[in-house]
């Protein structure tokens, strides 16, 4: 019997031979585009301390207007407003898992109601800031306004939003340079730096 039992070590020895390390293998399709869609976690807090207000300071000037509360809207034009803000609750695009573009999305709504000179442009802008500024973890709300102020080109946005009113397409452009400016009201409102305190 010795013989038939040495005989059978080597089996043993390859049936227990390790696989191949898991590290070797390439990561999955998903896994890579999920990391490209969260592109604004690269971006470093020393970026984030590098942007300036200046431009986005004044809130009720023609260009980049932002309530400071909802007190103008009374009555029917409050109902109808608070119907829209569900809409914008609502809005698949405004609830994407990947929070960078999530933040893109929705600063570009506001950026939307401006240059499409909607009739609640400051209160458009109000909710956005409002929505972000709940349902977005402050740490991660900071980069991701950030990269769109930074990365104005990465990412998508939107040409038209029928679902909130916004039915005339706006070219891209345009809306990315408005965007970078929402964004920036944003992230100082984060930051503190916003609105301006007087002296």
């Amino acid at each position: 019997m010795r013989p038939l039992t040495l005989a059978l070590i080597p089996c043993l020895c390859l049936i227990a031979a390790p696989a191949a390390p898991a590290a070797d293998k390439p990561a999955p399709a998903t896994t890579r585009a999920a990391e490209a869609r969260e592109a604004y976690l690269a971006i470093t807090d020393a970026q984030v301390k590098s942007i300036t207000f200046d431009d986005a300071e004044m809130d009720n000037g023609f260009v980049g207007p932002l309530a400071k509360d909802l007190s103008r809207l009374d009555g029917d034009d409050r109902k109808k407003f608070d119907e829209w803000v569900n809409k914008l609750d609502d809005w698949k695009d405004g609830r994407d898992p990947a929070v960078g573009q999530r933040v893109r999305n929705l600063v570009a709504v506001a950026a939307m109601g401006d240059m499409g000179r909607s009739a609640w442009e400051g209160e458009t802008a109000y909710a956005v800031v409002e929505k972000l500024k709940r349902d977005v973890p402050r740490d991660q709300l900071a980069k991701a306004c950030a990269w769109v102020i930074l990365k104005p080109d990465e990412g998508t946005v939107p040409a038209a939003i029928p679902e909130l009113g916004f039915d005339d397409e706006i070219e891209a452009q345009a809306l990315r340079t408005r965007s970078i400016l929402y964004a920036k009201k944003v992230l100082g409102r984060v930051l503190g730096k916003l609105p301006v305190k007087d002296e």
